[in-house]
């Protein structure tokens, strides 16, 4: 078996963004955990396996979706995908969905047999989030399509924001305390930003391959709004969840905001109608990096003080 080419297709790439959630909820659980640090290192692992192993599932069916469909034609603009290059057939990637999606299944049931215990009620719920986001990985680009129907932006929104957060941070600290609430918020508004960069970039393919994402449906114009409306709401629950977290003033709160600054240098580069298609490529690599790091210092800052 040839593992580079399996490692190109799962696109390690995008794991900063979907990880970086994930550990900011673990380290604000962390501080009010019950568990010992053996026992809470490996449900932090576990955690992390999943939450891997989901971002791979999402983009093996990412890959064979837009194959299928015919959006990655000659005209994409952005990285050339395993199947679309010839790297591998369909028949691999769907091997590759399964295999993936059933190890995402039994790490993820192993992380809530160590954290939950005899608790069934919260596993019970734990398990059907489970079973939603690797629904909703696979279902994006394939059966449903719902990424091409201008639904992605609120899948990102709970899946990378308020699931990957608040149930991080239930799944150490037992509860889900309000800024895990409200970074959950904020990361989900970062997370749909680089969403958002990546259909201003393609506005002009989608449309051709028939692709309706919300900048589609809305146009540059609201495309853009829509980024600054995100850049805001991003920007006011993280100050929230610094206000709340930080009464006392501290610096480390001022820390977190100015963490946030990449991310909002290159949401303001996106908003700038002089700049569309191949000009916005390298602004997806900020943005999401810059979510990336502003998830971590925000969970190590809360942990931390």
């Amino acid at each position: 078996m040839d593992i580079k080419k399996w490692i190109v297709a799962a696109r390690l790439r995008t794991l900063p963004l979907s990880l970086s959630a994930v550990l900011a909820g673990c380290f604000l659980g962390m501080s009010d955990s019950h568990f010992s640090p053996v026992m809470m290192s490996l449900i932090l692992f576990l955690i992390v396996v999943t939450a891997v192993l989901l971002q791979v599932l999402s983009n093996f069916a990412n890959d064979y979706g837009d194959a299928v469909s015919g959006v990655d034609g000659d005209n994409r603009i952005g990285p050339r995908r395993a199947i679309q290059s010839g790297d591998m057939t369909m028949s691999e990637m769907k091997k590759g969905i399964v295999a993936v999606a059933i190890a995402s299944v039994i790490s993820g049931f192993l992380s809530l047999i160590l954290a939950f215990g005899s608790d069934y009620t919260s596993m019970a719920v734990f398990m059907i989030l489970g079973a939603l986001s690797v629904v909703a990985a696979i279902t994006y680009t394939v059966g449903l399509v719902y990424g091409y129907k201008g639904l992605g932006d609120i899948s990102v929104f709970i899946f990378f924001g308020l699931v990957s957060v608040m149930g991080s941070c239930f799944m150490l600290a037992g509860t889900v305390t309000p800024e895990s609430m409200m970074w959950g918020a904020a990361a989900g508004f970062m997370a749909t930003l680089v969403l958002n960069v990546n259909n201003l970039r393609d506005y002009e393919s989608d449309m051709v391959n028939g692709k309706r994402s919300l900048v589609v449906m809305m146009g540059m114009r609201g495309g853009r709004i829509y980024h600054a409306w995100l850049l805001f709401c991003s920007v006011l629950s993280a100050t929230g969840a610094v206000s709340f977290h930080f009464s006392d003033k501290s610096s480390a709160g001022y820390l977190v905001l100015i963490s946030m600054i990449p991310v909002i240098a290159a949401s303001i580069y996106c908003i700038n109608p002089a700049h569309s298609g191949k000009m916005l490529d390298p602004m997806l690599k900020k943005t999401s990096l810059g979510a990336a790091v502003a998830n971590i210092v925000c969970g190590a800052a809360m942990a931390l003080c």
